[in-house]
């Protein structure tokens, strides 16, 4: 038992199909043969229903049944098999096989009984078909969802899928002509029907993992407070003048003058241009949004070249602390309502002078 369960391991590793059939096959012992038995009771009491005193029909139903429930077994054996080499045409052509071995099933079965000479056998098969139908709606049409994603490359194991519906976020493992399992990123296992995909919105990352577009998008935005916004003066310059944003700027000229948000969107726009892991394909928009009762703001949308997941949110991570330390090179300041500690820790006093709106040193 143990040199035949060695071959049989062997055979299913092999990387030629043949030798993977021959293994699928040698696992037909004892589980397939109690399921086998099973099967074997209704069809010797259809067969005794369709064709009485007739052993020819029944032997041949039999046989045909062994051989289609074989064809199954080994189709889904190999189809797990494929999964796991992510072969998706392997998979695809296991399950075409066993719809062509349930078709040639049912064309047998009425060649075998002549259903079409027996009227009444006919109306009852007829009304079986109806019910078996309505039962099995939704494994009919998780087949149609699931030639229709294969046939259109939509999905595909391995594929990097979203599925808000089902807070589905992960990697395609496992596909079936009724369902799919994704293995999420926080470590958890989904299975849910095919044909949600095929009947509702999914998302399918896998050219942007795979280098095919420009980049993962980046779309945040970043809410100042327009008590901050001046026009740029000589200390303002100055303060500038102690960072490395000369390459990014105007002129001296240019600059005094200038009202200091519109030079820091100038200056955030030309720095993401520059910086190699920003790609300025399809698009790259740093633009200020409509005005919120907290303030203006600023929205970024670019794209970043390192897409899988740590890379990405590392590089965006780096954006958005650049973006928070550059803005009070310019006099700016992120909009934030005041808490109850800011409100309980308030210091009220008169001073001498008007407070102006802004503080003077930075």
């Amino acid at each position: 038992m143990g040199k035949l369960t060695d071959f049989q391991n062997k055979a299913i590793a092999s990387e030629k199909v043949g030798w993977q059939i021959v293994g699928a096959l040698l696992q037909w012992r004892a589980k397939y043969f109690y399921g086998f038995i099973l099967l074997l009771l209704p069809t010797i009491g259809v067969s005794m229903i369709l064709a009485p005193h007739k052993i020819w029909p029944c032997l041949g139903l039999i046989g045909m049944n062994l051989g289609v429930w074989l064809i199954i077994k080994v189709c889904r054996k190999l189809a797990d098999i494929f999964s796991l080499q992510k072969k998706d045409s392997g998979v695809t052509w296991c399950y075409v096989s066993i719809l062509i071995a349930i078709g040639f099933w049912i064309v047998v079965f009425v060649l075998i009984f002549n259903v079409n000479e027996n009227t009444k056998v006919a109306a009852a098969i007829g009304v079986i078909g109806f019910i078996l139908s309505s039962v099995f709606k939704d494994k009919i049409t998780g087949v149609v969802a699931f030639f229709h994603l294969r046939m259109h490359h939509m999905l595909n194991i391995g594929d990097w899928i979203m599925v808000p519906k089902f807070n589905v976020d992960g990697e395609v493992k496992r596909v079936t002509l009724t369902s799919v399992t994704i293995y999420n990123w926080d470590t958890t296992t989904s299975v849910i029907p095919i044909s949600a995909l095929h009947a509702d919105h999914f998302k399918n990352l896998q050219n942007m993992m795979k280098g095919k577009t420009y980049g993962r998008r980046m779309l945040m935005s970043f809410t100042f407070d327009t008590g901050w916004f001046h026009p740029m003066d000589d200390k303002d310059f100055e303060r500038l003048q102690k960072h490395d944003v000369k390459e990014y700027l105007p002129t001296e000229e240019t600059v005094i003058g200038v009202l200091n948000a519109r030079l820091y969107r100038l200056y955030l726009h030309h720095w993401l241009m520059n910086y190699p892991h920003v790609s300025q394909q399809p698009r790259l928009i740093v633009r200020w949004i409509d005005q919120k009762e907290g303030g203006m703001p600023l929205e970024v949308y670019a794209f970043i070249i390192d897409s899988s997941l740590a890379p990405y949110e590392w590089q965006r991570s780096q954006i958005v602390e650049h973006i928070i330390e550059s803005m009070e090179w310019f006099g700016l300041r992120l909009y934030q309502s005041p808490a109850s500690y800011d409100v309980s820790n308030i210091n009220v006093c008169k001073a001498e002078k008007p407070a102006t709106y802004r503080k003077e040193d930075l």
